[in-house]
């Protein structure tokens, strides 16, 4: 491990220069002292991994080098040289945590063993604390994964931060228009938490944020202009501030600090807050995006609320004047004389056509109110199809187009008979709307085992594939809405769908834009 720092000491000079070569030929970083003595100072001045000693030295002893060194650094790992071993000595060893000894005389590979197998312990020693001390986050990130309270996950981060690295207090601040204000604290005065208010580029928690990394500050900390120190609050000593980071925004930041003289975060305590934080972030991200979500949603349910009481309204205050209007209007146009009468023709017309919208409209509200109730009986299809194209027929007469029918035998489909006569009269309709003069519209029955397929087809201005499904949609149209040439407000397909859904039916078309469509009309069998 070249960054692993070792002490040496051994009263003999040769056995101490051969041990430091031999170990910096290996990679590592070595120190040799020739008294127990000055290991303790060497110990006091700098950090070491690993400490080998002989054992027997004049004024201290290898043993009590390691029992003093132990006290200044309980992480250092020792390993003994010795060619006069006792059982007495070896069990005192072992009791200071001595990990290996060395008999002497030795041979350079004989240490290096001990040396690896000391350093090997260590890791797998540190790496099963580190995951010891990480599988709480495993239970967590699945708590997370089903957490939509923003409130709720900050206290959570909070709490579990503050129990797992034995602090005295930690808080969750999250970012606002540049402002960062605690949303959850566990070991801070109440008038801490309520007053605590600061831009994003102040204080420790600014640091963190500008930095985006953790910070880990020490000692005293009551002088670092970074921190706001409030008089009355107890002495920091050692404090972490992590940036709370999604998808490369800046969230917030998790402060955890301790108060105890000589108290520190270990590497471990760091990763471990490390992964919280990303969590935490990712969690808070989710619980944020959810609460857009479903305010949307409250927002688009109050729309269709409020578009739905318009439509009731409007369709029913404009049923009765349009009904005297178009009464009138058709008795005047029977009695006018020449160009007048063209010009009630016109009226009479449109009339006729506002009237179509507001029955669509009346459909559209029957359905979603749960008015439109089906009564299922025995309709014979080709009766349906004559009595649809009774009242359309002069319509595509007018634009000088051919209605083809093909053979079609006497079948029965369980339907709705209103329903089925306003599901055909839309699909004709529309087909002679969007069909230019002199096309055709054909149509023909089909016949399966379960269901009865009604094919509409046409030599119309055809829809773009891409939009096919959306022309079911209510008021979806796929004319650009300044560019419409054939009135209409985008409802006759929708009614047309949820009526045959209604009837366990299904309805769907196929086209290709300037090649005309054809519209398929499923129901079921009598039974």
């Amino acid at each position: 491990m070249p960054d692993t720092r070792i002490l040496v000491a051994d009263d003999d000079k040769a056995v101490l220069a051969m041990c430091v070569h031999a170990l910096e030929r290996a990679g590592y970083e070595v120190v040799g002292v020739e008294s127990g003595s000055e290991a303790l100072s060497c110990v006091r001045a700098q950090s070491f991994d690993l400490f080998i000693t002989d054992l027997r030295m004049p004024r201290m002893t290898g043993l009590e080098a390691c029992r003093a060194i132990r006290d200044l650094d309980p992480n250092v790992d020792m390993i003994i040289m010795t060619a006069f071993g006792s059982m007495e000595a070896a069990i005192e060893a072992l009791e200071i945590g001595v990990s290996e000894f060395v008999r002497k005389p030795f041979q350079p590979c004989d240490l290096f063993e001990a040396v690896e197998r000391t350093l090997d312990k260590r890791r797998r020693e540190r790496e099963n604390a580190r995951l010891r001390t990480l599988l709480p986050l495993l239970d967590l990130s699945r708590a997370f994964m089903h957490s939509v309270d923003l409130a709720d996950i900050p206290e959570r981060v909070v709490r579990i931060a503050k129990e797992e690295t034995q602090a005295s207090s930690a808080s969750v601040m999250l970012l606002d228009d540049d402002i960062l204000t605690i949303h959850a604290a566990e070991g801070l005065p109440p008038d801490v938490i309520a007053e605590t208010r600061q831009r994003a580029d102040e204080g420790i928690a600014g640091y963190a944020i500008t930095h985006r990394e953790p910070l880990v500050l020490e000692g005293d900390l009551k002088d670092d202009v970074r921190f706001q120190y409030r008089e009355g609050t107890r002495q920091i000593e050692t404090a972490v501030s992590l940036p709370l980071i999604h998808k490369n925004e800046v969230l917030g930041v998790l402060n955890v600090s301790k108060t105890e003289e000589g108290a520190a975060f270990t590497e471990t305590n760091v990763e471990f807050l490390s992964v919280l934080a990303s969590q935490a972030a990712a969690a808070i991200d989710n619980a944020r995006l959810f609460a857009e979500i479903q305010d949307a949603y409250e927002h688009l349910e109050e729309l269709d609320r409020l578009k739905s009481e318009f439509i009731s309204i409007a369709s029913h205050e404009l049923r009765a004047p349009l009904t005297v209007l178009l009464a009138y209007a058709t008795l005047l146009e029977d009695q006018a004389p020449g160009s007048m009468r063209e010009h009630l023709d016109q009226v009479v017309g449109s009339a006729v056509q506002l009237k179509s919208i507001i029955d669509d409209m009346i459909s559209l509200q029957r359905i979603d109110t749960g008015e439109a109730q089906m009564n299922p009986t025995d309709v014979d299809v080709r009766s349906a199809l004559d009595h649809a194209l009774d009242d359309l027929e002069p319509l595509a007469s007018g634009k000088e187009q051919a209605i083809e029918m093909g053979s079609v035998s006497q079948v029965t489909v369980r339907a709705d008979k209103q329903m089925l006569d306003l599901v055909l009269r839309n699909l004709l309709s529309n087909a002679i709307k969007f069909t230019p003069e002199g096309g055709t519209i054909s149509l023909a029955v089909e016949q399966g085992e379960e269901e009865i397929v009604i094919v509409l087809s046409d030599t119309g201005v055809g829809i773009p594939k891409d939009e096919l499904e959306r022309i079911f949609e209510r008021f979806y149209q796929v004319e650009d809405a300044l560019r419409r040439e054939h009135g209409g407000i985008g409802l006759g397909l929708a009614i047309a769908r949820e009526m045959v859904e209604l009837m366990d039916g299904h309805i769907w078309a196929e086209s290709e834009a300037g090649e005309g469509s054809t519209f398929y009309l499923a129901l079921p069998r009598e039974d």
